[in-house]
């Protein structure tokens, strides 16, 4: 157990960010336009007069189009690989082989132009990321910057940045900048300015009311999709009618002789360590899913800040656990996915959240955020319109997978709703900005084992550093 979380570094020198010019001049962007309809053109008349290799041509000649009109950047290595393919569709051909031919061009095609992939993250940007979501304030998905699987742009001055990933050629932003409110802008223009130089298209999942409108101004169209739960500490007690539930959910949970203990999750006792793996091991759900707000590397000592707040049974045996990331020098304190074993006393959720708030109150937080809410409406009234009433069954006939309805049920009794998040896009790129997002927040995380070592000496060197 511990008292107030291990501040995390608070300044660190700053380096210039490297961005990727375009390899041919804006005018060709047009170009590629003209040449992606002429190779449309191509292919539908080659098809017309079942003419196979010019169908292919055309494909090929279309795709091509197309990645100079995004104005794609040549990666070295796509060339190669588009060089070899096409000197494989060469081959086929003088064999007699034209279908392996006609396929070997098209995806020469698809590889030449194909977009860059994001820049893994480095240990020194890491490090100055850890600095920057100190020193962000009011935002609960700040600490979910911190995820290993993101790249980062940094403002020309280093003191903000933006957590990204490119899926799909969709760079797809995480929330909001995090680091101190005069440089945020300066990241955000860094991102765009570096999504048009690699020719990725851009989206943003789960950006806060205050930035909507900034992004509208840059022709991306703002989408709500739920709201944060946020518990202001100054202000939240179980008084009154209003959180009878709830009160009722925490009584329970002590009824049945539960109590429960909050640790920093780099000084976890070892054999609780392994309990609580077994927990996460021997569940249905994804430990590694996520993207913008849920927390990556549970249980494995990489992150500085997060606390574990575990709850026992009577007989001392662990029945459940939430894991919670700070932000803001340990004011801000948000809660990643809970965790609970088969038959745990109802309430032990409520109970956990209840007692780090209470915990929270203690040790110099602000606000608690469990987490974020998805679509409320479809659930805080009986739909009326049909559009609403078909939203209303789908969530809840799939809520044994998606856990919409459920959580939902469970944050309302906190009676906290804050402010709106949204998915910000542009309405031509609405398919491939929303497969990107959906694979990123739903999938597995791309983080490496053979990283995680060096990341876990990185964050014990920090908690040593900042604790001296």
């Amino acid at each position: 157990m511990l008292g107030r979380p291990k501040a995390h570094h608070t300044s660190v020198p700053a380096e210039p960010e490297v961005r990727t010019a375009p390899a041919y001049p804006e005018q060709l962007g047009w170009a590629g336009i003209v040449l992606a309809l002429v190779g449309l053109v191509l292919a539908l008349h080659g098809s017309h007069i079942r003419n196979h290799q010019q169908v292919a041509e055309g494909l090929a000649l279309a795709v091509v189009g197309r990645g100079l009109a995004l104005r794609r950047p040549i990666v070295i290595r796509h060339l190669v690989i588009a060089i070899a393919l096409l000197v494989l569709a060469r081959l086929s051909a003088t064999r007699g082989h034209y279908g392996l031919e006609q396929l070997a061009l098209v995806v020469a095609a698809l590889t030449a132009l194909w977009a860059a992939p994001s820049p893994p993250s480095t240990a020194d940007q890491r490090k100055r990321i850890v600095a920057l979501v100190d020193q962000t304030s009011n935002d609960c998905l700040a600490p979910f910057a911190q995820r290993y699987d993101k790249s980062y742009i940094f403002s020309d001055d280093g003191q903000a940045a933006i957590a990204y990933r490119v899926r799909l050629g969709v760079a797809v932003a995480s929330g909001d900048p995090v680091g101190p409110a005069a440089s945020q802008q300066a990241a955000a223009e860094a991102y765009l300015a570096t999504a048009n130089a690699n020719g990725w298209r851009t989206g943003v999942l789960g950006a806060g009311e205050e930035w909507a409108d900034w992004w509208r101004e840059r022709g991306l169209r703002a989408v709500p999709i739920g709201r944060d739960v946020v518990i202001d500490l100054e202000s939240f007690s179980l008084t009154g009618r209003t959180f009878r539930n709830l009160r009722q959910a925490v009584q329970r949970t002590h009824n049945f002789g539960v109590t429960t203990e909050i640790y920093d999750e780099t000084e976890l006792p070892a054999d609780l360590r392994a309990t609580l793996r077994g927990m996460v091991e021997s569940s249905k759900r994804n430990a590694h899913r996520g993207f913008s707000m849920i927390l990556d590397g549970l249980l494995e000592e990489q992150h500085v800040g997060t606390l574990i707040a575990v709850a026992f049974d009577a007989d001392r045996k662990v029945v459940g656990f939430q894991r919670f990331a700070t932000a803001d020098r340990g004011r801000e304190i948000s809660q990643d996915l809970p965790w609970r074993v088969p038959g745990a006393p109802n309430g032990v959720d409520e109970r956990l959240a209840f007692d780090m708030i209470e915990w929270a109150k203690t040790h110099d937080a602000r606000r608690v955020s469990l987490c974020f809410v998805a679509f409320p409406e479809l659930f805080e009234a009986k739909p009326d319109r049909g559009v609403d009433r078909v939203g209303y069954w789908a969530a809840h006939q799939l809520d044994p997978w998606i856990r919409l309805e459920s959580l939902y049920r469970y944050l309302r009794k906190f009676h906290s709703l804050g402010r709106q998040r949204y998915v910000l896009l542009r309405l031509r790129d609405v398919l491939p900005v929303a497969v990107a997002m959906l694979t990123l927040e739903f999938g597995a995380s791309r983080t490496r084992r053979k990283g995680l070592r060096g990341w876990r000496r990185l964050a014990r060197r920090a908690s040593k550093t900042t604790s001296s």
